[in-house]
């Protein structure tokens, strides 16, 4: 193995050790690995992986926060468009979409259980 392949097999084995994940499918250009990481695939053989490492790592804690901040947002349109809506059909799917975000913001922001309780 030459060293430019080591290097490259050096930078994929850390990527999967920071989360990516090797793909199924091979390559459609070359039949080559495919490994994902932080949304993108990436060819061992046909993409300059050098820069890699340097893509940001996002946390849950990050996902979390963004998915809080978005169905905040989503729940105020929403009940913007309810307030003024007269079509009994529109305020119908509203009040459901409301509702819809209402359960994700709850479920984002439970805090995780680390047992079981008595109640289970």
């Amino acid at each position: 193995m030459t060293s430019p392949d080591r290097q490259k097999l050096k930078t994929m084995t850390d990527a999967l050790r920071r989360g990516g994940r090797l793909l199924g499918e091979s390559c459609p250009k070359c039949g080559g690995v495919l490994i994902q990481y932080q949304g993108r695939t990436f060819c061992f053989n046909c993409d300059n992986i050098s820069g890699i490492e340097k893509i940001p790592v996002i946390s849950p804690i990050d996902i979390e926060s963004r998915l809080k901040s978005l169905a905040s947002k989503k729940i105020e349109e929403a009940a913007r468009q309810l307030e003024n809506e007269t079509d009994i059909e529109k305020q119908t799917h509203l009040a459901e979409l409301l509702l819809k975000y209402i359960d994700m913001l709850k479920k984002v922001s439970k805090p995780e259980k680390t047992g079981k309780s008595k109640e289970d």
